[in-house]
């Protein structure tokens, strides 16, 4: 096993990092996307602009062997043959827009994942609402499933959400009032939407929007499940999801793990909880911890705070990056370790994996396919625009190098 064994401070940042026992043997490389290519452009797949591909939620898998990439206000497909084409949204404007695939309209960062049903779930945002792609007739169409852009949280209140400074509190019965109106399609409305969008295997949909967990159902009905909770320190564990308190405010990541517990990253007190969704019950799962820390579940930490969770389900373990980590890294349950960079410096873009430059990012997706490769991103500079691809050589097809 390669390791960094010892524990020291670099530029006041504690670290230890441990790689996998395999990492040597993974191999990087780039799989979508050209850096600066002018804009979002259509083509091959490693001429392609996709237009700030960056954070969770962005990449999936609609059909086997092919993906969907959110960028900002456009959904791209990128297709068996290895080709980016507009899937929907528009290159030239943002908006809000329901209708064909063609001709739909959404706003800045968006989030996809998919609906069960061959189709896509996405939130919109800056928008504040819950859309839907799916076949209607044959053709591919945008539809509003939750939410509604004409009833936004008031201004004031939506400064104090985005506001990034750890240490605020949002006037919780105000907040509560305005963030957690539950309701069904248009009556219900979201006041953030800063996480990813995961849906379980009956097409419920999960989004941590601000500090309350939402849970959307396939008719668009939404519930709020942590109504008494908001911003706030973690409880013991065990604790009633009902009044359980988050700090997440920006960056959030939410993913299942193949217990069929939900994940969730909760940045400001530096730790993941798993929550019960059976027993309705809440627990801290890794950290809290500061610093990049691998190890055992409750030492380890991340440089600034946990921000995005991603199930690879082939492997049973699932990705957990900081929002300011350096390196991949991988939670099996037990212990945190790095799966590929870890090492501040690097600016590799192909190679070993613990030699990839690698700052800001994480895990969009694991491939469902064969081999099940892992593609990642970076807001490294040599890796803006693009989209990385992590696998095994001996896991690869015989002549595939």
């Amino acid at each position: 096993m390669l390791s960094l064994n010892k524990i020291y401070a670099l530029q006041g940042v504690p670290e230890h990092v441990i790689y996998v026992e395999d990492a040597e043997k993974w191999y990087g490389e780039v799989y979508a996307g050209a850096l600066n290519p002018g804009g979002p452009l259509q083509g091959p797949r490693l001429q392609a602009g996709l237009a700030h591909p960056a954070g969770p939620g962005r990449m999936c898998f609609l059909n086997p062997g092919e993906a969907c990439i959110a960028g900002q206000g456009i959904i791209f497909r990128l297709s068996r043959d290895e080709t980016v084409s507009y899937f929907t949204g528009s290159t030239e404007m943002t908006g809000f827009q329901d209708g064909s695939a063609a001709a739909a309209l959404f706003g800045l960062e968006l989030t996809i994942c998919p609906d069960g049903k061959g189709g896509l779930y996405v939130s919109d945002r800056f928008n504040r609402c819950i859309r839907r792609i799916h076949r209607s007739s044959g053709d591919w169409t945008v539809t509003t499933l939750a939410g509604d852009p004409a009833n936004p949280l008031s201004d004031h209140l939506l400064e104090l959400v985005r506001n990034e400074d750890p240490e605020i509190r949002i006037p919780e019965a105000a907040y509560a009032a305005q963030s957690t109106h539950d309701g069904k399609g248009r009556e219900a409305n979201f006041s953030y939407l800063h996480s990813n969008v995961v849906a379980d295997k009956d097409g419920n949909l999960y989004v941590m929007d601000a500090d309350f967990l939402r849970c959307i159902s396939p008719t668009g009905q939404v519930k709020t499940l942590n109504p008494g909770g908001g911003s706030g320190n973690p409880g013991p564990d065990g604790e009633p999801l009902e009044s359980a308190h988050f700090r997440l405010l920006m960056k959030s990541g939410i993913g299942f793990g193949k217990d069929g517990h939900l994940y969730v990253a909760d940045r400001w007190n530096h730790c993941v909880r798993r929550v019960d969704l059976q027993n309705r019950t809440v627990a801290t799962v890794i950290g809290p911890g500061r610093g990049y820390i691998d190890g055992p579940s409750s030492e380890a930490g991340f440089h600034d705070s946990p921000g995005h969770i991603t199930l690879d389900p082939f492997r049973n373990r699932v990705h957990v990056n900081g929002v300011d980590d350096w390196g991949l890294r991988v939670w099996d349950g037990k212990s945190m370790k790095t799966l590929a960079g870890g090492k501040r410096g690097n600016r590799a873009l192909e190679g070993p994996a613990p030699d990839l430059g690698f700052h800001w990012g994480g895990t969009h997706a694991v491939d469902p396919q064969e081999n099940h490769p892992v593609y990642f991103w970076s807001n490294q500079g040599e890796w803006r625009g693009r989209i990385g691809k992590l696998y095994r050589k001996e896991d690869s097809p015989k002549g595939v190098q």
